[in-house]
């Protein structure tokens, strides 16, 4: 039994940031969102100063698109393991680090951080960096379901039940065939071994009754 599944694949346009070691981090976090997301696309780095007084350096940061179909609370799961991956840890942000900070501005069609999108370095980020058209698209998928393999399992169990039945009866078949034959032989034998004495005690008989 086979069913269709439609997978809707969605846009999303993220920001990523970092203030320590920033671009070997933003570049060890493309990395591990391009495996997530083969078609992803990167805008080029800008600099900004620190929102917070907490943070002493400056942000190097960068824009991201791609698409997915993963719903949104799979897509927050994985940026935040990609985050923890990279290195970024809860007690960064009392040092006035930020190792790697990945967020995502919208998804499809909703603004999921409005008030990030107006911020200035993102205007700046979106002014420079030209966005690909996806194309959202439906994707049919076909699917086995585990009745299907089961059945089949079940076939190729009887298939194998039967021709192990079918060998071990065709060697025993040949195994006595022999035997039967043989015995066969002897009970015929027998009688034309006696006959055959009997005639030639009487053809003496005969021979002395003669010569007397």
């Amino acid at each position: 039994m086979f069913v269709f599944q439609i997978i809707i694949m969605s846009t999303i346009l993220l920001s990523i940031g970092s203030n320590t070691f920033a671009k070997t981090n933003i570049d060890k976090a493309k990395r591990m969102l391009l495996y997530l997301f083969p078609n992803i696309v990167y805008s080029d780095p800008i600099l900004s100063e620190p929102e917070d007084d907490n943070f002493k350096y400056l942000f190097r940061n960068i824009l991201a698109c791609c698409t997915t179909d993963m719903n949104l609370d799979e897509l927050v799961s994985k940026i935040k393991l990609t985050e923890r991956a990279v290195g970024r840890t809860p007690k960064d942000k009392y040092q006035g680090k930020v190792i790697i900070d990945i967020d995502i501005l919208k998804y499809g069609d909703e603004v999921i951080r409005p008030q990030d999108i107006e911020k200035e370095y993102i205007q700046q980020l979106l002014a420079i960096f030209e966005i690909p058209d996806f194309i959202e698209e439906e994707v049919e998928e076909t699917v086995e379901t585990e009745e299907v393999i089961e059945t089949k399992e079940t076939v190729e169990t009887e298939k194998n039940i039967e021709t192990k039945e079918s060998v071990e009866t065709d060697k025993s078949i040949k195994t006595e065939s022999p035997e039967n034959i043989e015995t066969e032989g002897l009970i015929k034998t027998e009688p034309y071994e006696d006959t055959l004495s009997e005639d030639t005690e009487n053809s003496k008989v005969s021979e002395d009754t003669e010569e007397s």
